[in-house]
């Protein structure tokens, strides 16, 4: 990983495009696509250099999701969910993105003149996301390498080596359908209430939470230790992992005033 040079060291050629979005063709059988992945991720792995939607990125798309959707797409992965928060996205109010990988939510916010904090609680990908918000020239991001929890503490933060920006506090996801090459990591842990102190936030206008099935863990004490009158106006919520969650954040949510702004396959804008 190299985040000492500066961007446009590792550029990108038409072989490298090509062969990413081969990778990403549905149209061949999964076994198919996972063994072109598996190519090239060993010749193409990255680092790499590219801009797209006016956003800087250095990818490694032989181990991130997002990096590969880049390169193969020539645009931000998320398209539907950036067009609906899109009517969220007011300058100088605060975005809050917990799980921010490497920014791909966290940069389209702070270039629209969010004040944002990105919370990322892999060492590695919180690095990565630092020098892209850097790359950017972006004062009005703050990275915040930390997972959150309703506890204080060090937890073990599962990682899968071909997706570094899939990563879970909840051992259990890491077997049956998402079962791969899973390693524990050792994470600081704090409640989000306790971040946002130290980082002197004290409203949160958009709240964007994907932590793969522990998502209850990190909304609910939070909102539980606030005055519902200073609740984030809209939240961002994965829920592809919801049959993890200990306790349903969706009903939680619904008894406290929130309503489904929009719906895609993984995630629910809800707004009050």
């Amino acid at each position: 990983m190299d985040t000492q040079s500066p961007f446009g060291t590792y550029r990108v050629s038409e072989r490298v495009r090509f062969m990413w979005r081969l990778a990403d063709q549905h149209k061949f059988w999964r076994s198919v696509r996972k063994m072109v992945r598996r190519a090239s991720a060993a010749l193409y792995g990255g680092p790499y250099d590219a801009e797209v939607e006016g956003l800087r990125f250095r990818l490694y798309p032989g181990e991130n999701y997002d990096d590969r959707k880049i390169l193969a797409k020539g645009r931000l992965p998320e398209k539907e969910e950036h067009r609906i928060i899109a009517d969220f996205l007011t300058p100088g109010r605060t975005f809050v993105d917990v799980g921010a990988n490497v920014g791909t939510y966290s940069l389209f916010a702070a270039k629209a003149g969010m004040n944002v904090v990105s919370i990322e609680a892999n060492p590695v990908t919180a690095e990565k996301l630092t020098f892209n918000a850097r790359a950017n020239g972006m004062a009005n991001l703050k990275v915040v390498e930390c997972g959150v929890g309703a506890v204080p503490g060090t937890f073990s933060l599962w990682l899968e080596p071909s997706n570094s920006g899939f990563a879970t506090m909840v051992e259990d996801l890491t077997t049956g359908e998402w079962a791969g090459n899973w390693k524990p990591v050792s994470v600081p842990v704090q409640p989000l209430k306790d971040i946002l102190a130290e980082e002197e936030v004290e409203e949160v206008d958009l709240l964007k939470i994907d932590v793969e099935g522990f998502e209850d863990r990190v909304l609910l004490p939070f909102l539980r230790g606030r005055d519902k009158t200073s609740w984030p106006r809209a939240i961002l919520l994965e829920t592809n992992c919801r049959e993890f969650w200990e306790e349903d954040c969706l009903q939680f949510l619904e008894h406290g005033g929130y309503r489904v702004h929009a719906q895609t396959k993984d995630n629910l804008v809800l707004s009050r």
